[in-house]
Parts: C-alpha cells; sequence; structure tokens
C-alpha cells in the first residue's frame, strides 16, 4: 500500500484500519507480549498476517457474514488476532468477561447465538465446556494456548502462526462490510438487570474513533498497557481498536495483580483506567507517606499543594518554582518511576472520578483525563480536553455527538456512535431510543454555559428520603473514597429518615492509625467491629461531608472487614458497585443502623 496520509474519516470498517497501518508501518511494533522475563515486540506486518490466516480458516469453515464467534480470553495477542479476524469476513464478535461463571457464559452464548469460541487454557476453557452442555447452538470451541489437548477442543495456534491465506475470500468480504454493518454484540456488564446484547456497527466505534485527533496527538514511540477486560466497550475501543487504528503500540500486563510490575517492565505513556484503580493506588501512596518521619510527611504535602497551584494556575514566584522544580526531582520523579517512567496521560472512564483524586495524580505529573459514555455510544460520548479540563466535570462532548438535558435531568445524546439496538429487544431499544434518535442514558446531570457536562447520579439509584429529598449517592461516595482511611462506601436511605453507608476501610491506613493510637494488637475482623475504630470513621465522614446539606450528611455506619468485590458479586467486572446487589447481601446490617 502507498504511504498516504492516514484520515480515520475515510475508513469504511475497522480492520480496514489495521491493514492500512500494517501496510504504511509493517515492521512498527503493534504489540508487545511479556515472554521470559522481557516484553517481545509483534510487528503490525506480523499481526495482519495472523489475523488473514485465521479469517481464512474461518472462510473455509464455512462462516457466513453476520454469523457469532465469542472470545473468552483474557488481554493477550491473540484476543485482537481473533477479533479482526472475524470482523474481516463480515461475522460479528461476542466478548465474554473471563470473570463469567459457566452459566453467565451460557446465558451470553444462548442469547447471541454463538456458533464458535475461542478460549485460553486453565479455568477459563473449563468453565466454557462446563457452559456449553447448556448451549445448543455451540459447533466448534478453539483453545489459543500451546500444549492444551482436550476431547472436541481445536488447538487455535496452528492456524494463527501456519495456516494459508485465502486473498481473494478476505478482500470479497472487505468490500461488502460498511459502517452500517454490525460489528459486535456487547453485553451490558448488569449493574442493575439481566445483561442486554448492545448492538454495535462498524460505523458505531468509528465515530468515536473520528473524534481521536480533536483530543489528543500521538507520538511515534506511544505505548499503550491493555490491563482492564477487553470485553467492556472502554478498554476495548481506547486500548485495542483505537491504538491499531493509528498505529500505537499496545503491552498486555499479564494479569491484574502485577500491573505495577508490568507498568515498569513496559514503560507505558497512555493507560486506560478507571476511577476504583486510581483511588486505590492514591491512598496506598498517601498510607505509605504516613509512615515516613513527620518532616517527610510535610515535605511530601507541601509539594502536593505547590504542584496543584502549578498545574492550576501554570504561574509561581521564582523562587517557589525552583523549589517546585527541585521537590518533583526527588518526589514527583520517583513515583512516576513506579509508573514507568514515560507515562504522559492517564484515561479514566466507567465512573465519575473524585476531584481530589484527578488533582492529586495531576500534581504528580501524570495528568488523568476523564471521559463519560456508556457501552451504547460505543462508549465515548464526552471528554475533558487537556489543554482546559475542568475538574468535576467530565468534559465537553466529542466530534459528532450531539447533548441535550430531558426535564428531569436525564442526559440524552445524539450521534453516529449510538447503538443500532439491543440484540433482538425491539422494546428495550424502544425504551432508550425515542423517535428523534436521541440515546436516554440513565444519567442525571448538568450542562454548564460552556457546554462541560457534570454527572450527578445514575437516575435508577436516586436516593429519595422519607423527606422527599432527591439525594445522588455516587457523590457523596466519591467524596468518602477520596480519604485514605476509606476504601469502599455504599449509601442507603431510599424513604428513610437519615441516611446510613457501609464502610470498607483502608487496611494499612487504619491498621496504621489503630497502631498510632496505642490499640491492643488485635485481628483485622475484631478492628473493624470495634467502637473506637467505628468512631474514628464516622468523624472523618463528618469531616468530609461538612459542607453538603443536613439531608446528605450521613448519621450511622456499619464497618465491613471484606471489600465489595468481583468474585462476591458485589462488583462488576469493571468495578462498578452492583448496589441492588449490596443492598440485599447486607439488607439486615442497613436495616439495623435506624434502630
Amino acid at each position: 500500500m502507498s504511504k498516504k496520509a492516514f484520515d480515520i474519516r475515510k475508513i469504511r470498517n475497522l480492520p480496514e484500519a489495521l491493514f492500512v497501518q500494517a501496510g504504511q508501518h509493517p515492521y512498527h511494533a503493534a504489540q508487545l507480549r511479556r515472554k521470559k522475563g522481557a516484553y517481545v515486540p509483534i510487528t503490525y506486518m506480523e499481526l495482519a498476517t495472523r489475523v488473514r490466516r485465521l479469517a481464512s480458516h474461518l472462510l473455509q469453515q464455512g462462516i457466513e457474514p453476520g454469523d457469532r464467534i465469542g472470545i473468552l480470553m483474557e488481554n493477550r495477542p491473540e484476543w485482537a488476532v481473533v477479533d479482526f479476524a472475524t470482523l474481516s469476513i463480515g461475522a460479528v464478535t461476542v466478548p465474554l468477561y473471563c470473570t463469567y461463571r459457566p452459566q453467565d457464559i451460557a446465558f451470553v452464548l444462548n442469547d447471541a447465538g454463538v456458533r464458535y469460541v475461542f478460549s485460553s487454557g486453565g479455568n477459563l476453557l473449563r468453565h466454557l465446556l462446563e457452559a456449553s452442555k447448556l448451549c445448543q447452538k455451540i459447533e466448534r470451541i478453539y483453545v489459543v494456548d500451546e500444549d492444551v489437548e482436550h476431547a472436541g477442543v481445536i488447538p487455535a495456534q496452528p492456524l494463527i502462526y501456519e495456516g494459508n491465506i485465502d486473498e481473494e475470500g478476505i478482500e470479497r468480504r472487505l468490500q461488502q462490510l460498511d459502517r452500517q454493518t454490525l460489528a459486535t454484540l456487547v453485553y451490558t456488564s448488569g449493574t442493575t438487570a439481566k445483561p442486554k446484547g448492545v448492538m454495535l456497527s462498524h460505523g458505531n466505534i468509528l465515530a468515536n474513533l473520528d473524534a481521536v485527533p480533536d483530543i489528543i496527538t500521538f507520538e511515534r514511540d506511544d505505548l499503550f498497557l491493555s490491563f482492564l477486560p477487553l470485553a467492556h466497550m472502554l478498554e476495548r475501543t481506547a486500548s485495542h481498536f483505537l491504538p491499531y487504528s493509528f498505529g500505537i503500540s499496545v503491552a498486555f500486563a499479564e494479569r491484574p495483580d502485577t500491573v505495577a510490575k508490568n507498568l515498569i517492565e513496559a514503560e507505558p505513556t497512555i493507560m486506560i483506567t478507571v476511577p476504583r484503580m486510581l483511588e486505590v493506588v492514591r491512598n496506598k501512596i498517601l498510607a505509605q507517606v504516613r509512615k515516613q518521619p513527620q518532616f517527610s510527611q510535610r515535605l511530601f504535602f507541601f509539594f502536593l499543594a505547590l504542584s496543584t497551584t502549578y498545574v492550576q494556575t501554570g504561574q509561581l514566584p521564582l523562587h517557589k518554582r525552583w523549589l517546585y522544580r527541585w521537590l518533583d526531582r526527588r518526589i514527583g520523579q520517583r513515583i512516576r518511576d513506579r509508573f514507568g517512567g514515560r507515562l504522559r496521560l492517564l484515561v479514566s472512564g466507567g465512573a465519575p472520578l473524585g476531584i481530589e483524586v484527578a488533582e492529586f495524580f495531576s500534581a504528580l505529573g501524570i495528568p488523568v483525563i476523564e471521559g463519560y459514555g456508556l457501552t451504547e455510544c460505543a462508549p465515548l460520548l464526552t471528554v475533558n480536553p487537556l489543554d482546559t479540563p475542568r475538574p468535576g466535570s467530565v468534559g465537553k462532548a466529542v466530534s459528532g455527538v450531539e447533548l441535550r438535558l430531558a426535564d428531569d435531568g436525564e442526559i440524552l445524546a445524539r450521534g453516529a456512535n449510538i447503538m443500532l439496538g439491543y440484540w433482538q429487544n425491539p422494546q428495550a431499544t424502544k425504551d432508550v431510543i425515542d423517535d428523534e434518535g436521541w440515546f436516554h442514558t440513565g444519567d442525571i446531570g448538568r450542562l454548564d454555559e460552556e457546554g462541560y457536562l457534570y454527572i450527578t447520579d445514575r437516575k435508577k439509584d436516586i436516593i429519595v428520603n422519607s423527606g422527599g429529598e432527591n439525594i445522588a449517592p455516587q457523590r457523596i461516595e466519591a467524596l468518602l473514597t477520596a480519604d485514605p482511611m476509606i476504601d469502599q462506601a455504599v449509601i442507603y436511605g431510599d424513604q428513610k429518615p437519615y441516611l446510613v453507608a457501609l464502610i470498607v476501610p483502608n487496611e494499612e491506613a487504619v491498621g496504621q492509625w489503630a497502631r498510632d493510637q496505642g490499640l491492643p494488637q488485635t485481628d483485622w475482623s475484631h478492628l473493624c467491629a470495634s467502637a473506637v475504630v467505628r468512631k474514628m470513621l464516622q468523624t472523618h465522614i463528618n469531616g468530609l461531608l461538612s459542607q453538603l446539606t443536613p439531608f446528605e450528611q450521613i448519621r450511622r455506619i456499619h464497618v465491613l472487614d471484606k471489600p465489595f468485590g468481583i468474585d462476591n458479586g458485589l462488583l462488576t467486572p469493571t468495578l462498578k458497585i452492583k448496589r441492588r446487589k449490596v443492598y440485599e447481601a447486607f439488607r439486615e446490617e442497613l436495616e439495623s443502623l435506624y434502630s
């Protein structure tokens, strides 16, 4: 292919963007995979060749346009191979979360009518095989790991690395694809109801990518670190379709619990994350700071205040500017080195980001830009401009997106990125997309005079107390979890006289506080159950919420010694609280706070 100037707006389908980059930059690293203790590059030419090999096999097996193919894998290079191979022949990708139970897998596979599924080995394959017993339409299961032998399972490695390529067959299918073609069924994470299959076209996703040049300028050595689940549309659009469409490299974290190590090894420049991860990292940094001598602690917080002023105003007196640079080399750079030393941007989405968290990372020299969107929007609706961010807001509508507010404050969106609808569910589609094409997000917000959007809460999560006051729990919860002592918080109080909360303390910070107070040594569960810890946390909460209205105050709390997690079914795979599930699990504890 000739090396013409790349214009994403002229791309007709998602695989075309990858193949253009492979033609223009064949030897540039598309992916980096950790192997034998080091990251090894996979070039764009190698990636495109593997995609074409697998696509040719699928053609040979009789996969037709519109057929559904499932992916049950952790983030890894083969994820992209299977996804783009499927899309290249007009088939539809159905991603599945690695945290799904066998019954969840079976539900999605049956609902989507999936024919073939590609999986990793180990527990994922075991869960898939168990789920497949409940699936009538599954014809083939492929495994991408080497040396996995199981009856009825087909090794995918030879097909990806050694198969023949049917160039004419692939080209014929590519020519049939345009922006209206269905690309993927993405199942919602189900915070409030049974998951629904969101139908996204090539054009829905490309509409998001069309807006990227107005948001960020990429550099040739940019590198994404992918660790959020690729089954979620935030990670898939931002750390998958985006980099491969613009010729950027993607490194894969080994596992979620190795991200800290992989950051240092891969040295990424851009990373997609969620507020919960940033809150955890911030609390860990602050907990470590509080273990240091008093002078070091004061120096850190002085640097933080100085840096925040500089970031927000761009100005410091000459003597303070020198001091800021000196402190930044000794404090800021040491922390940035723990992120690999090259990280120039964090992109946060999936849930509201607390102002304190955003300002904390910006002060450390790692800017965080917050975006807002939903799976149904592929997913991006707004983003905070890099040059004029407004902390507390989720930014302005991206190019091609219209926003307005309904009479009750619900955010409505319209644009080429809005989904085709819910799979085999016309009534659910009609419930959220009106006759004028406005998608009803279910979120409550406000727009300022310059078009910056502020999210107040989920419409379905609004608490109406017994006095008739409307209360947005997420805003209060964000204030609480900004405190280093508090890891997680869930507010409760619908039709009640006052608010109460379930609080999961930060074990490291609260443990250190207990030692500083000279409390008797005891295990974590007994410490959480103690009146003295509950009183300390209540005092912190009273201070955190002191500027809110009287009906937004938390009158009583119940302290938990175990966090809300994916394993216990209280968090979605993208770490959002399943509020109704939490209420059900702790109904007795919550109601006892009103006795």
